[in-house]
């Protein structure tokens, strides 16, 4: 006769069952294997170049050829005007050289457009990266000192928030693309990729900052932050051993958000030439360098165009899949 167990199979903790729930969301499972796909090719861009198109996307070949089903064919062409005036670039050829076509310099499209993804990607993802940390760190401080410090911090969000997202960053972009960006000792050169990181970063820390601080300050009143204060816990041991760890969920919510509107600001003020800098590349400067092709080449402005719609929509929704997987009103149908 076999005795009933008394074991028990523990239950999984909360970052367990978010990430079984997630992985029954077959939308969020999509844009995860989306972006996945656009970061490795955007990764493969040096291989893609140099073994596949063999070109060089920063050089200019106005004067350059190429052979077409056994015939050279010039990189720019005459119009298709009656008196042929002028020169166009080659549209899309279908083969590995000039896959998408060529821009007004003759630099190959599809080559540029994976250098860009590499910055646009890298700027996008490390400022919201920074915009959380700082964001984090202003929203706790705020929350749970409370008195002159969430006073202090609140006001100076609110001003911050009154201004405009895109004219704030306008304007810091202006000032720091002339001499660049001096902090101290250091100094951050005009092209430096960290100076749009830190631009758009910074500008979004109010958007990141006010929930976190809400969050804060509803935990702040929890019980078991209150036993703690009792038993003379250290402020910094309750913000890093309670505090942290429930705003934590916020923050991974958050993360995909402010990476597609970093992504979505880098774009306009690359395209505005006042964020990514000349020899590099980003989809905000290819569709500038499309702007006049626009009638003639379209696949200059619309390949990049349509990266950049890719890869907001895929954060968009994976942003709704975490959030509903870590939403804590539904810890109880995940239990």
């Amino acid at each position: 006769m076999t005795k009933p167990s008394n074991t028990h199979k523990p239950s999984a903790g909360p970052w367990a069952s978010a990430l079984r729930s997630l992985l029954r969301n077959r939308a969020a499972l999509a844009s995860v294997a989306v972006l996945a796909f656009i970061v490795v090719a955007s990764l493969c861009a040096p291989f893609y170049a140099r073994h596949i198109a063999h070109t060089d996307p920063f050089v200019s070949n106005v004067a350059g050829t190429i052979m077409l089903n056994g015939q050279e064919t010039d990189i720019m062409q005459p119009n298709d005007n009656p008196l042929h005036l002028g020169l166009s670039p080659i549209g899309p050829t279908g083969h590995t050289a000039y896959l998408l076509g060529a821009d007004s310099q003759g630099r190959d499209i599809m080559a540029r457009l994976l250098y860009g993804g590499r910055n646009s990607l890298l700027i996008s993802f490390s400022a919201a990266i920074l915009c959380l940390v700082m964001a984090g760190t202003v929203g706790i401080a705020a929350g749970f000192f409370g008195g002159v410090t969430d006073m202090v911090l609140s006001r100076l969000m609110d001003i911050m928030w009154a201004v405009p997202v895109y004219l704030f960053a306008i304007s810091l972009s202006i000032v720091t693309i002339t001499s660049g960006l001096r902090i101290g000792p250091f100094v951050i050169e005009a092209d430096n990729l960290l100076i749009p990181i830190v631009i758009i970063a910074l500008v979004y820390v109010p958007y990141a900052a006010r929930p976190v601080r809400g969050r804060v300050i509803a935990l702040r009143q929890a019980e078991f932050v209150t036993a703690a204060k009792c038993l003379g816990v250290p402020r910094w041991r309750i913000v890093l051993r309670d505090i942290l760890p429930n705003v934590s969920t916020t923050l991974v919510v958050m993360g995909p958000l402010l990476m597609a509107m970093a992504l979505l600001a880098e774009s306009a003020l690359s395209f505005l030439s006042i964020g990514v800098q000349a020899p590099a590349a980003s989809w905000g400067t290819i569709i500038l360098d499309g702007e006049g092709l626009i009638y003639t080449r379209p696949m200059v402005a619309i390949a990049p165009g349509l990266a950049i719609v890719a890869v907001v929509l895929a954060l968009n929704i994976l942003g709704d899949g975490l959030r509903d997987a870590l939403d804590v009103r539904d810890a109880s149908r995940r239990e």
